[in-house]
């Protein structure tokens, strides 16, 4: 039986028991009337609001604004931000119409304000997410830098089911009031309704509390289960038709819809945050997990080091462009799993991309970390099983440990990468572990790379001449222009550290432009001190980053037209790692009257018959062919040196041996018929101005 029908069977038995009591029996059906009025207002504005109320449930929760806004965050395209535009101009919609439905309390304002401000931060977060889309930012800095924080909402969703449920209680108050005030009206009418007034009083109590208090204590108990979250359990429902049942349905619909809405919110955290830390190929932690893994790690106090292997697959490339990425990627994956079936249970295993892998050691000092790098290697000996075929595939580790230097976790990631280049460098398929030196020759090398430019600008780099000699006569024939840096705090800084550098770097083109214009210059001023000036030559050398410039080399032809006596040397491996295109350049330097030498033959693929192929006027000899040549003439080096020249001579070319620095060797050489010779004992490199000193002593 609802509320409104109880009221009116009381008020029934009292018009029926007090027909002589006029006044009496008026104001109790005013009063009672005005009991009725007041639940039926409440009725109306309740069932209003709690459907404005559902909808803006729904309007914010899944498939409305916090679904919106997250796919923007990781989408950043105009479709999401639209969508979520019209989910917040429904939001504002529905506050309005909750305002419209009747009064509202100053919580319900509040809340109402809160949900409003939440709408309009959002909002204005827009544009930072775009901005930070359009920089290419990750989802993951993205979602951590514009969190959704929709607790406010929450609590104000909360606040005004409470006050819902409030709003009966003052009505219920009400009520009480008004009924006290008809038994104030029944006590004073006298004595014969007095005992009947008191029995229908006491009836409308009894009904009154089973039917309304109690059920109401329930309901604001639930309402304030629901502000705490606890959603775990079905709320009590009181088993009625009427309005405290519907306001009791109405709330154990909200814990679930709330609670269904939290755990989807959850999950599709949980999914972004997978997505964002985990390589999507293998499934292994990717770079920003394992360096947010090292960064706990190494915030810790230091009662551990850690260790980091950094594996990159040898020869990956030849095996994806030959079996195709399918494979490849099938590849990458089994060694994946193999890596993580491996897994010590203080270890990390991640991807970085491509064919890299990283592999971390929590507690592991050196010994540890390079038996944990021998048991890798001998299991990557085994061959992998990609559907029909088994493949086998080497890797180069690097390893690096935690020390004193170590302060960010791209410091041990950066150690481990360097130890990992030296392991390529010196055979790879091995592993290189770093070290103090390592680190300070990298320290060196990043200086050098940064000064370079500079020093080219300052004068600090400078071109010497080696002599090259007739072995026959003695006569200077030319020179070799070496180029030679000075540094203001290193010295003298050898060749071998900055020429990698600058081909590196690409410093080697005006480096090589400059140390042309040099020899031009240089080679006119020893023309003037030397009877055979028209004979007189200076050997430039060509390196590969020049020598697959097509603009360099069309601006070095260019130099060449205008300066005569320049030869060009080219080394044997670079000349062989492409013969095709390599033939082709070289010709266009022969075509111009550009003598053209072989240099360092012997330490690259010393094939004479390729050499016939080449547009070559002269052999350069490498050191290691005249180092221990006469120490056994008959055996070893010397019938090779022999052989290399008579075959050279076959070919029409002239032969210079290169790194003379003895008499003996000089001597033998020249028995054998070398033409023409360099090295420490005839001279060292020599600024400019001493290699005129010595033309002039030749010329005497």
């Amino acid at each position: 039986m609802s509320i409104t029908k109880l009221s009116a069977v009381i008020l029934s038995v009292l018009a029926a028991a007090m027909m002589a009591m006029g006044l009496i029996g008026a104001k109790l059906v005013t009063e009672s009337s005005l009991v009725s009025q007041r639940w039926q207002t409440y009725e109306l504005e309740s069932a209003t609001k709690a459907d404005a109320l559902s909808e803006l449930r729904g309007l914010i929760g899944l498939g409305g604004v916090i679904d919106h806004f997250h796919e923007y965050q990781l989408l950043g395209d105009e479709p999401h931000r639209q969508a979520l535009l019209e989910s917040l101009r429904l939001t504002r919609a529905n506050l309005d119409a909750y305002r419209t439905v009747g009064p509202t309390s100053p919580a319900e304002d509040s809340a109402l304000d809160n949900i409003a401000s939440d709408m309009n931060r959002l909002e204005a977060t827009l544009p930072r997410i775009a901005a930070q889309h359009a920089a290419k930012l990750s989802p993951l800095e993205i979602l951590r830098g514009n969190h959704a924080d929709l607790s406010a909402s929450a609590a104000a969703l909360n606040l005004m089911n409470l006050e819902l449920s409030r709003s009966s209680a003052l009505l219920t108050q009400a009520n009480i009031d008004g009924l006290d005030m008809l038994r104030t009206v029944v006590l004073t009418g006298g004595g014969i309704g007095s005992a009947f007034m008191l029995a229908a009083m006491l009836l409308v109590l009894w009904a009154f509390r089973w039917r309304v208090v109690l059920p109401l204590k329930g309901l604001v108990s639930n309402s304030r289960r629901l502000a705490a979250l606890d959603l775990a359990e079905p709320y009590p429902v009181p088993a009625r038709q009427d309005e405290l049942g519907q306001l009791g349905r109405t709330l154990d619909g909200a814990r679930e819809k709330l609670s269904a809405l939290l755990h989807e919110n959850d999950q599709h955290a949980r999914r972004l945050l997978h997505q964002a830390t985990h390589d999507p190929l293998t499934e292994l932690p990717n770079r920003a997990l394992l360096l947010e893994w090292l960064g706990q790690k190494l915030r810790r106090p230091k009662s551990a080091s850690l260790a980091l292997l950094f594996l990159d697959l040898d020869g990956f490339k030849m095996i994806n462009d030959s079996l195709g990425h399918g494979v490849g990627d099938s590849l990458l994956k089994a060694i994946a799993l193999r890596l993580s079936d491996d897994r010590g249970e203080f270890e990390l295993v991640s991807r970085l991309g491509g064919d890299e892998f990283v592999l971390a050691m929590d507690g592991a000092d050196l010994p540890q970390a390079q038996a944990r790098a021998e048991i890798i290697a001998e299991r990557f000996r085994h061959p992998f099983a990609i559907g029909s075929m088994e493949l086998t595939i080497a890797t180069s580790i690097g390893i690096a440990l935690e020390d004193e230097q170590t302060f960010e976790p791209e410091d041990l990631l950066r150690d481990a990468d360097i130890a990992l280049y030296r392991a390529k460098e010196n055979g790879r398929g091995r592993s290189e572990v770093f070290d103090v030196a390592l680190r300070e020759a990298v320290q060196i090398r990043h200086r050098l790379q940064r000064d370079l430019e500079r020093a080219m600008q300052d004068g600090e780099l400078f071109t010497v001449y080696q002599p090259i000699v007739q072995l026959d006569s003695g006569r200077i024939s030319g020179f070799e222009a070496l180029i030679r840096w000075r540094h203001p705090d290193l010295g003298l800084v050898s060749p071998v550290q900055f020429i990698p550098i600058a081909e590196e770097t690409g410093a080697i083109l005006p480096l090589g432009r400059m140390v042309l214009d040099h020899a031009a210059r240089d080679l006119t001023r020893f023309r003037c001190l030397c009877d055979n000036n028209a004979e007189l030559t200076v050997n430039v050398n060509f390196s590969p980053r020049q020598m697959w410039d097509e603009g360099h080399v069309d601006e070095i032809l260019a130099c060449l037209t205008v300066n005569h006596g320049i030869k060009i040397e080219v080394t044997e491996s670079m000349a062989m790692s492409n013969p095709d295109a390599a033939r082709a350049i070289l010709q266009r330097f022969r075509q111009l009257g550009v003598e053209l030498c072989m240099d360092d033959f012997g330490t690259g693929y010393s094939s004479l018959s390729y050499l016939g192929n080449f547009p070559f006027n002269v052999l350069k000899m490498d050191k290691s062919f005249i180092t221990g040549m006469c120490s056994s003439p008959t055996e070893g080096q010397g019938p090779l040196v022999r052989g290399v020249i008579n075959l050279a001579h076959d070919l029409g070319l002239k032969v210079v041996a290169e790194g003379i620095e003895t008499l003996d060797e000089m001597d033998h050489l020249r028995r054998l018929g070398c033409d023409m010779g360099q090295g420490f004992h005839i001279a060292k490199p020599m600024t400019v101005d001493d290699a005129c000193v010595f033309l002039a002593q030749g010329r005497d």
